[in-house]
C-alpha cells in the first residue's frame, strides 16, 4: 500500500526551569524487541540556531490504534514528551516539553506522522535527550534516547536531509540511487558543500571470541566535488552510484554529515545475492565460497535451507525469521556499513533480541537470559568516536564466548531459530 506522509508543523510548549527539577536515571529497556502493538518512533535533531535545537519525530500510522471516541471518525491519539539533562548521568532537568498527536484517518491510510518540537539548548554545549511515546488510545509507551550536539557548527546536527519531493526529513543516513534529496545548513547562506566520495567493501564482523584488530580507515577520499548551497543554505543531492558521501563545509576537519548508498532494496533483503552474504555467520568457508560461486544463487540458498531443515514447510519458516532478523538489523545498526555486517547486527542475527539492554552514555550492555544470573549471557558494545556515523559500536571480545556462539550457530544449522521470534 502506498504511504503517505502528514507533516505536522508541531510545536511542543517548553516547559520553564525556573526551578530545577529532578529525576531519576533510566530502567533498564528492551529497545530491539519486535513485538506485537509496538511503536518504533524515529527522531532526527537538527541545531536551528545557538539556542534552539529541533527534535523530529516520524510515527507509523500502522503501529498506533485508532478508534471512534465520537463514534464517527477514526483517530490516534499520541503523547510525545522529552527531557533534556546535561549528561547522561545528570539527574537536572535544563528542558521539557511534550506535543499532543490526534490523526483523523478515516480511511485507515498507511502513513506517517511527522512533526518537530522545539528544545532550548545552548551553544556551546552538549545535551542528553530522554524521550517517551505514548499511544493513549492503546496505553501502551515506548522509551528512547537521543543526543543533542552543539559543541561546533560543523557537526552532522547542523544539517538535515529532507525529501525533495514532500520536504519532510528523511530519517535515515541512506538514500536510494537516483533519489533526489535537500541538505539543509543550520546557517542561511550561499557557501560551497564539499562532498568526499567514498567507494569501500568493509568486512562482516568477526566472531565475538576472535581477537583480531580491525585495519585502519584510510580517509583520502576516492574523489571530492562541490554543491553550491542557495542563499536559504539549502543544496540538492542525488547519490549516482553505490558507496558513502561525507559532505562537509570544512575539509580540514572530519565534521560534517554522511549518506550512505549500499544494494538497492536496502534495509530489505530481496536478491539471491544479498541473501547469501549474512549466511557467512552460521556457515563453513567452503559451503560459503560455493554458494557465492554458484550459477544460480537461489538455487544454492534453497539448497542450503532445505539441507538444514529437511522439508520446505520448515526450510520457509527458518528463511522468514533469519531475513527478518537481517532486515532489522539494517533498521537498527547500520553506520558506515549495512546493519548485519556491524558487531551489534551480528549478535542481533544469532541470538535475536535480548531480554535486557543497559545504556550509559557511550556505551550499551546486552544480557540475555534474566537479570542477575549468572548463566546469563551479556554483551558489552562501546560507542566508536566515528565521524561517518553517530551509530557504531565495537564489540568487548572474548574467547569466553566461544562455546555459547557454537551453540548458537549448530541451533541455525539444524534449522532452527536461536531464541524464537
Amino acid at each position: 500500500m502506498k504511504k503517505y506522509f502528514l507533516y505536522l508543523l508541531v510545536v511542543a510548549l517548553a516547559i520553564a526551569c525556573g526551578t530545577p527539577k529532578k529525576t531519576t536515571s533510566s530502567a533498564p529497556s528492551t529497545t530491539y524487541k519486535k513485538e506485537a502493538n509496538s511503536i518504533h518512533p524515529q527522531f532526527a535533531v537538527f541545531n536551528v540556531s545557538d539556542s534552539i535545537s529541533e527534535l523530529n519525530f516520524k510515527i507509523a500510522s500502522k503501529e498506533l490504534l485508532y478508534t471512534r471516541p465520537d463514534g464517527i471518525n477514526f483517530s490516534s491519539n499520541v503523547l510525545i514528551s522529552f527531557r533534556m539533562y546535561s549528561s547522561y548521568e545528570s539527574k537536572e532537568i535544563l528542558d521539557s516539553g511534550s506535543v499532543r498527536l490526534v490523526d483523523k484517518n478515516n480511511a485507515l491510510e498507511d502513513k506517517f506522522l511527522i512533526g518537530k518540537m522545539n528544545v532550548h539548548a545552548i551553544s556551546p554545549h552538549s545535551y542528553f535527550v530522554r524521550l517517551k511515546v505514548i499511544d493513549l488510545n492503546r496505553n501502551n509507551e515506548v522509551t528512547a534516547v537521543t543526543t543533542i550536539e552543539k559543541d561546533n557548527d560543523l557537526n552532522r546536527q547542523n544539517f538535515i536531509v529532507k525529501s525533495a519531493e514532500t520536504d519532510a526529513p528523511i530519517f535515515r543516513s541512506f538514500v536510494k540511487l537516483g533519489e533526489e534529496v535537500t541538505i539543509n545548513y543550520k546557517a542561511k547562506i550561499a557557501v560551497n558543500l564539499y562532498v568526499r566520495y567514498y567507494n569501500r567493501e568493509f568486512p562482516l564482523a568477526s566472531p565475538p571470541f576472535s581477537l583480531t584488530e580491525p585495519k585502519p580507515f584510510m580517509y583520502k577520499p576516492d574523489s571530492v566535488y562541490v554543491l553550491q548551497m542557495s542563499t536559504e543554505g539549502i543544496a540538492t543531492f542525488t547519490a549516482t552510484k553505490k558507496g558513502f558521501y561525507h559532505i562537509q563545509l570544512d575539509t580540514t576537519k572530519r565534521d560534517g554529515i554522511t549518506l550512505f548508498n549500499f544494494v538497492d532494496a536496502f534495509p530489505d533483503i530481496r536478491k539471491a545475492d544479498d541473501m547469501i552474504l549474512p549466511l557467512r555467520f552460521i556457515t563453513s568457508k567452503q559451503e560459503y565460497e560455493e554458494m557465492v560461486t554458484s550459477v544460480s544463487k537461489k538455487i544454492a540458498v534453497d539448497k542450503f535451507w532445505m539441507d538444514c531443515t529437511g522439508n520446505q514447510d520448515r526450510a520457509k519458516e527458518i528463511i522468514r525469521k533469519f531475513y527478518n532478523r537481517v532486515q532489522d538489523a539494517n533498521t537498527y545498526f547500520t553506520s558506515y556499513l549495512e546493519g548485519w555486517k556491524t558487531d551489534r547486527g551480528m549478535i542481533y542475527l544469532i541470538y535475536g533480541a535480548p531480554n535486557v539492554i543497559y545504556r550509559t552514555a557511550n556505551s550499551e550492555t546486552w544480557t540475555y537470559g534474566e537479570e542477575g544470573n549468572i548463566n546469563s549471557l551479556n554483551y558489552t558494545f562501546s560507542k566508536v568516536n566515528n565521524p561517518f556515523t553517530d551509530n557504531d559500536f565495537a564489540l568487548e571480545r572474548s574467547a569466553a564466548y566461544k562455546q555459547s556462539w557454537y551453540t548458537a550457530v549448530d541451533i541455525w544449522r539444524q534449522g532452527r531459530a536461536y531464541l524464537q521470534d
